[in-house]
């Protein structure tokens, strides 16, 4: 599907809808905008995302423009700002209108950078029109490697990564396949590590990962843990990922945290080793490796989209004998009060008299020792103290 910026004043009226619709049916997806602001404003946002324009003969040169006032300006200034684009990214650009001065005789605007217009109530026209835009879009360089990277640029939907990652991503897929070496590496590991945090963080958000970890210091960390079974407040109840995928998690991570520092107590010295190489092969590995990362992560958040099931598959561990740190969250009016762990969303009851001994009320600081029931499906207080006993 090729991405094609449409500036039309009346793209949203019902025969310009069905224009849009045979568009995507040629799989040419058409994003309509009325003006030249709004319609160039989205165009510099996102460069990657589109292949080819489509300009209308007269459309509004500004945002909230009446009807009536749209004239020629809004098209001069479009072709002189493709032009102005070209040192970042070159644009085919398509003309349709249905204008007697844009389709009979010569129109001097078009005349003068050398365009044809495509007459819109001319079936014939449009047909060949989408014929020529496809045309131009597959031998755009970027809509190559979007069509060669497809199944990976999918996880930047809104339902996984988002549409605002899309062009880091596709920044990557351009450095692995530029064929010269890539230098200054180090630079570019934070991207990597960025992405690796939103996995982890859309993971929270479906209750794969506790969400309690995200907000602690060293959270990042704390997720791969998780993830690896090897977190020292959760255990799993049941596999979530393979080892192969939290290895790789925290393999990944260990190198571009390492590389995005330049002092102190590191490890590995990254970034000394990216600077000292004449190789980028270490920095190509790991955008090869977040790459595999992302397309497990892609099939798996699909199949893993219910919220109930995921948390079920983790517990927090019962840790007996070690004090545990929170707040009286509520105090019913029966008497049974509300402990809230500090870190942590599950809430263990508080029995009456344990309030009443420790002269303990709604809002204190207090810090429990836990035990399990008998069935080991629950979680009891066995001491209770004031925080600052």
């Amino acid at each position: 599907m090729y991405r094609v910026l449409w500036i039309d004043d009346q793209y949203q009226d019902e025969s310009m809808i069905q224009f849009a619709i045979e568009a995507e049916n040629e799989d040419l997806l058409l994003d309509g905008y009325s003006s030249f602001e709004e319609g160039f404003e989205a165009l510099e946002r996102n460069l990657e995302h589109y292949d080819v324009i489509l300009l209308d003969g007269l459309f509004f040169e500004k945002k909230g423009q009446e009807a009536g006032t749209e004239d020629e300006s809004g098209i001069g200034m479009a072709i002189k700002k493709i032009y102005e684009l070209k040192s970042r990214k070159v644009f085919p650009w398509f003309v349709l209108s249905g204008k007697d001065k844009f389709t009979k005789g010569e129109n001097t605007l078009l005349k003068a950078n050398k365009a044809n217009c495509y007459d819109k109530t001319k079936p014939s026209d449009v047909v060949k029109l989408f014929e020529e835009m496809k045309l131009a879009a597959s031998q755009q360089p970027d809509a190559q490697l979007k069509y060669k990277y497809s199944e990976l640029l999918e996880v930047c939907s809104d339902k996984l990564l988002g549409s605002e990652n899309f062009t880091s991503l596709f920044a990557l897929i351009k450095h692995v396949e530029n064929l010269e070496k890539i230098s200054n590496t180090g630079d570019m590991l934070a991207p990597i590590r960025k992405t690796i945090e939103r996995m982890f963080t859309r993971m929270a958000e479906k209750g794969i990962i506790p969400e309690a970890i995200l907000s602690n210091e060293g959270w990042i960390n704390g997720s791969s843990k998780f993830l690896a079974n090897k977190h020292s407040d959760y255990e799993h109840v049941s596999e979530i990922t393979p080892p192969l995928i939290s290895e790789n998690f925290y393999r990944l991570l260990n190198i571009t945290q390492d590389g995005l520092h330049g002092d102190g107590a590191l490890r590995f010295k990254v970034d000394n080793y990216l600077k000292a190489t004449q190789s980028d092969f270490l920095y190509r590995s790991c955008v090869y490796l977040l790459f595999d990362l992302l397309i497990w992560f892609k099939e798996f958040m699909e199949n893993n989209s219910d919220n109930d099931t995921n948390e079920a598959r983790w517990k927090r561990k019962v840790c007996i004998g070690d004090w545990i740190t929170g707040t009286v969250s509520r105090v019913a009016e029966n008497g049974w009060g509300t402990f809230k762990p500090d870190n942590d969303i599950k809430l263990i009851g508080i029995p009456p008299p344990m309030l009443k001994d420790n002269d303990i009320k709604e809002g204190d600081s207090i810090k429990v020792i836990t035990m399990p029931s008998d069935d080991s499906k629950k979680t009891h207080i066995k001491d209770i103290r004031k925080d600052n006993d």
